[in-house]
């Protein structure tokens, strides 16, 4: 019965177990994404999320109620506080101080600033609502994280050279904890791609050009997608789109299969990955590649990332190095248990005056001014702050900013700063409470304390991890739900066989869509866009120049060429052009006008000098695109946006 439930256990495992260090790395990833998502939208403030600029938030279009605190922040200095609070909460989330705290508070404020205009929004702001979301539930904080290194310190507390020098107390091998939050992960990567797929049923998807139609969508592409056009062939074309279809179909099976796991969800992180890369590469996506490619750092299983240290400890970081110190000086003892956390190769090994081996040259007259790492290969020795940039070489990463040590000049700098703190390492120890001259002391740091958990603190964590996992099962249940209504091609599948379509269930629903986590997966489904359409602002300046305000440069309105687009925008300009000539949208056409011709707005000085605007046309220009194989060149649709008296009126005029 044992081996039964043993064997059940391991069948299982692989969808509630994930690895502490694999939940580290995400954390890196994630809050890089919070920090480059703040920071590519904070030129656009004004233009976008202020009530002074374009779109109001009294304007914005919602049926269910979504979170925004930015209902409440409008004038410009308060958005503009509130975006460099999250970035700042998007550092901690990096280093991973107070990371609970800083993964709630970059929620809240991406969030609101994703809900403040949902015209802008695209498929990659749903998935990192969703992931934002979901990952509150997950323990970031282990590894790889200021809070990790200050647990690790108050765990085990080494008051000797041979408890430093031991790695027992740090290489727990129980790197795996259960988290139903990871399940969500899971399900969420697998209705994305699953449902993408599901719902490709257009005949461009069946007949193989897809790829191709996507190519010609000239305001979608990038420089590369422009440069690669020109070799999309019908059989390359066709290649690439059933390529498309078998991985959002195989994905999904190969991450739930329970057997070999940890190697077929290898084999997916590198499918998925050349993949997305190869999207960002060729269409402007926004952050969607991105956002997609920092959750398969959570499909890394511990046997991967085992094997992948033992490779980089054998072939990258197998040189060993000897550190010595003055062990009595609590402040340097403190630092060297830092290193030790850090050290994740075991390359270094601490030593004092006691060290029975041989010394470093000039040692008696060295120990007392400066730390001395000697690599033991060959005995070459690096002192105060060069013996500093040696250990943040050795250290994962370290490299990156290492180099600053070796400097000529600042180097010089470094060292001075090195020489002035171990001038004052005396009284530093005794500010931070640690020994001066004895590290046994009573008053060291970071001792370890008795373990006195209560039956009430017990049963504060049973609670406590009963209400979380609640919550999840909520939130999953919430999205399937979502997942099932929303992409149509479920119920058109549950009709043709005689089944009862799903229906929305609106408690559900408001859940999922008071954050915006949108289970809407059909980019360029169910066929891929056949249209092209942006728009042109002509503006007429004081000095009589007319000019696409956008380009700096004559307006071109009788093509939708690449080569005549505006290719310095993003994709909220992008998105903003295509939306905006929806009827729907019609409202946002007057404070579009009204916002360009505002005396204070300083969104076009570069291109505007000291000339001024005297008046603006909006042009709506849409045109469809050829299709494979065809010589026919469709007309371009031109429509003045702004003027009641031109509102109706339309010229054909063929495509250059």
């Amino acid at each position: 019965m044992n081996l039964i439930l043993y064997k059940m256990v391991l069948l299982f495992k692989p969808y509630f177990y994930v690895d502490k260090r694999a939940l580290g790395i995400f954390r890196i990833f994630l809050g890089m994404l919070c920090l480059v998502d703040i920071s590519r939208r904070f030129s656009l403030i004004d233009v976008f999320y202020t009530n002074s600029g374009i779109i109001s938030y009294t304007s914005s279009n919602s049926f269910y109620k979504t979170f925004s605190l930015l209902s409440s922040f409008t004038k410009s200095w308060e958005v503009h506080l509130f975006f460099i609070l999250g970035i700042i909460f998007s550092i901690f989330l990096i280093i991973g101080y107070k990371t609970k705290l800083s993964q709630i508070m970059c929620a809240i404020i991406i969030i609101s600033i994703h809900n403040r205009v949902i015209m802008l929004e695209n498929a990659g702001d749903f998935v990192f609502n969703s992931i934002l979301i979901i990952s509150i539930f997950l323990p970031l904080g282990l590894k790889f994280s200021i809070d990790g290194l200050k647990k690790s310190l108050n765990d085990f507390n080494e008051t000797s050279l041979k408890d430093l020098n031991s790695k027992d107390n740090l290489n727990n091998n129980n790197n795996e904890i259960f988290s139903l939050a990871f399940l969500a992960i899971l399900l969420q990567i697998i209705s994305i791609y699953f449902f993408t797929g599901l719902n490709k049923s257009g005949y461009d998807w069946m007949n193989g050009t897809a790829v191709y139609k996507m190519f010609e969508l000239d305001t979608f592409l990038t420089s590369f997608g422009y440069y690669v056009r020109d070799f999309i062939t019908l059989p390359i074309s066709k290649f690439l789109t059933y390529s498309t279809l078998s991985i959002e179909f195989i994905i999904p099976f190969l991450i739930v299969f329970p057997f070999y796991s940890h190697i077929l969800r290898l084999v997916s992180i590198l499918i998925l990955t050349v993949f997305h890369i190869s999207i960002r590469m060729s269409i402007k996506v926004g952050m969607f590649s991105f956002t997609m490619i920092s959750m398969f750092t959570l499909l890394l299983d511990s046997k991967i990332i085992d094997s992948l240290k033992a490779y980089a400890k054998k072939k990258i970081h197998s040189s060993k190095y000897i550190l010595f110190y003055d062990s009595d000086c609590g402040f340097c003892h403190l630092t060297a248990r830092i290193i030790k956390r850090c050290d994740l190769f075991n390359q270094i090994q601490f030593a004092d005056k006691g060290y029975s081996g041989d010394l470093p040259n000039d040692y008696e007259n060295l120990v007392d001014k400066t730390a001395i790492l000697v690599k033991l290969k060959n005995r070459k020795q690096w002192i105060r702050h060069e013996a500093f940039g040696k250990i943040l070489m050795i250290i994962p990463f370290g490299f990156l900013i290492s180099w600053i040590f070796f400097i000529p000049g600042v180097g010089f700098l470094f060292g001075k700063c090195y020489d002035l703190v171990s001038s004052y390492r005396t009284q530093v120890s005794v500010f931070l409470g640690l020994s001066a001259c004895n590290i046994k002391s009573e008053n060291i740091a970071f001792s370890s304390t008795p373990d006195t958990k209560s039956n009430f603190y017990n049963m504060y964590n049973i609670l406590h991890g009963t209400f979380i996992s609640i919550v999840v099962l909520i939130l999953i249940v919430a999205n399937m739900n979502y997942n099932l209504v929303a992409n149509e091609a479920v119920n058109k599948k549950m009709e043709k066989y005689g089944f009862d379509k799903f229906q929305h269930n609106r408690t559900l629903k408001r859940i999922s869509y008071y954050p915006r986590m949108i289970q809407r997966w059909n980019m360029f489904s169910p066929t891929v866009l056949g249209t092209d359409k942006t728009v042109i602002v002509e503006a007429t300046l004081s000095n009589g120049d007319v000019i696409d305000l956008f380009t700096g440069e004559p307006p071109i309105l009788n093509s939708l060429d690449y080569k005549y687009l505006w290719h310095n925008g993003n994709q909220f300009w992008r998105k903003f052009f295509s939306r905006v000539t929806k009827k729907q949208n019609k409202k946002y056409i007057k404070s579009f006008e009204t916002w360009i011709k505002r005396y204070n707005n300083t969104y076009f000085s570069d291109i505007l000098g000291d000339r001024r605007i005297k008046s603006v046309k909006i042009w709506s220009l849409s045109q469809r695109n050829s299709n494979l194989n065809s010589t026919k060149e469709y007309k371009l649709n031109k429509r003045l946006l702004n003027s009641n008296q031109s509102s109706n009126k339309k010229t054909n005029k063929s495509k250059k």
